[in-house]
């Protein structure tokens, strides 16, 4: 008894012809359907620009699919750009950093004289 699942019984002829309309209903749902509206929105934006070919249903799932392909490859994320600002420094970050910055500069002080020489 499997209290988990739910096992779907396809019975007969009619059980088939049902099955085969709901398959090909999600595969028109999931790729005909957003490529047609990624072909309608490229068939809008191309007449303001030159010289821009206008796009067929075909040519509109296949950027469908690469939309998808791009989305898939980022496992499922979209890459993102974050913009802000990090956390101001306490008094001992700015103590480290003026440190940091004190010896690299007496670090070029003693290179720059090793050169003149």
């Amino acid at each position: 008894m499997n209290k988990h699942g739910r096992i779907i019984e396809i019975r007969g002829f009619k059980g088939i012809l049902t099955a085969i309309f709901i398959v090909c209903c999600l595969v028109t749902g999931f790729t005909v359907f957003p490529g047609f509206i990624a072909m309608n929105i490229w068939n809008m934006i191309t007449p303001y620009i030159t010289d821009m070919p206008q796009m067929s249903l075909i040519h509109g799932v296949m950027l469908w699919a690469i939309v998808f392909l791009i989305w898939f490859a980022f496992n499922g994320r979209f890459p993102s750009f974050h913009f802000g600002c990090h956390s101001a420094m306490n008094e001992e970050e700015i103590k480290e950093f003026v440190e940091k910055i004190q010896k690299e500069r007496e670090e070029l002080n003693k290179e720059n004289n090793h050169t003149e020489e």
